[in-house]
């Protein structure tokens, strides 16, 4: 690890170079999920898909943040805006879309802190809950967001069509 301190940035721009670091890391995100049982893969060059959407979404429909040291990137998360159905009030949501911090800087913080940046966006935006999904069989996971405040609402089932 960098001697240098890590430090959390949100990505604003398009040309911020560290967009370019976070496929690999969203790519070992994915193969960790895989581990925790998510049986939908990755698709072929999904990360860099996934990266170009949140680019284009930046600080509009999206916010990204990196967690860094002046060795690189160590981490991220995204959270997006989205609307409830009608039928549930049309308000306006937050959505943790993903949060990952690699094996080396987890257990320090770091995965709270970047989620506190994305939570405080939501508020400024005046959404009425922040909500997200967690692999079931991750029960690390799910202990975090618990120690967070988080509830379980709903559980996501599925079956091949």
């Amino acid at each position: 690890m960098s001697a240098e301190p890590t430090h959390i940035r949100v990505l604003r721009m398009p040309d911020d170079p560290a967009w370019t670091q976070l496929p690999d890391l969203f790519r070992t995100m994915y193969a960790e999920m895989a581990r925790h049982g998510v049986l939908l893969p990755l698709a072929r060059d999904g990360e860099h898909i996934w990266v170009k959407g949140a680019m284009v979404g930046a600080e509009k429909f999206g916010r990204t943040v990196v967690l860094e040291d002046g060795e690189g990137i160590h981490g991220f998360a995204h959270g997006a805006l989205k609307m409830a159905p009608e039928h549930l009030g049309g308000v306006l949501l937050g959505q943790v879309t993903h949060v990952h911090v690699g094996p080396l800087h987890r257990r320090s913080g770091h995965g709270e802190r970047l989620f506190r940046v994305l939570e405080e966006w939501f508020q400024e935006r005046k959404v009425s809950r922040i909500e997200l999904h967690v692999v079931a069989g991750n029960e690390g996971a799910v202990a975090f967001w618990k120690e967070l405040g988080f509830d379980i609402d709903l559980v996501q089932m599925f079956r091949s069509a």
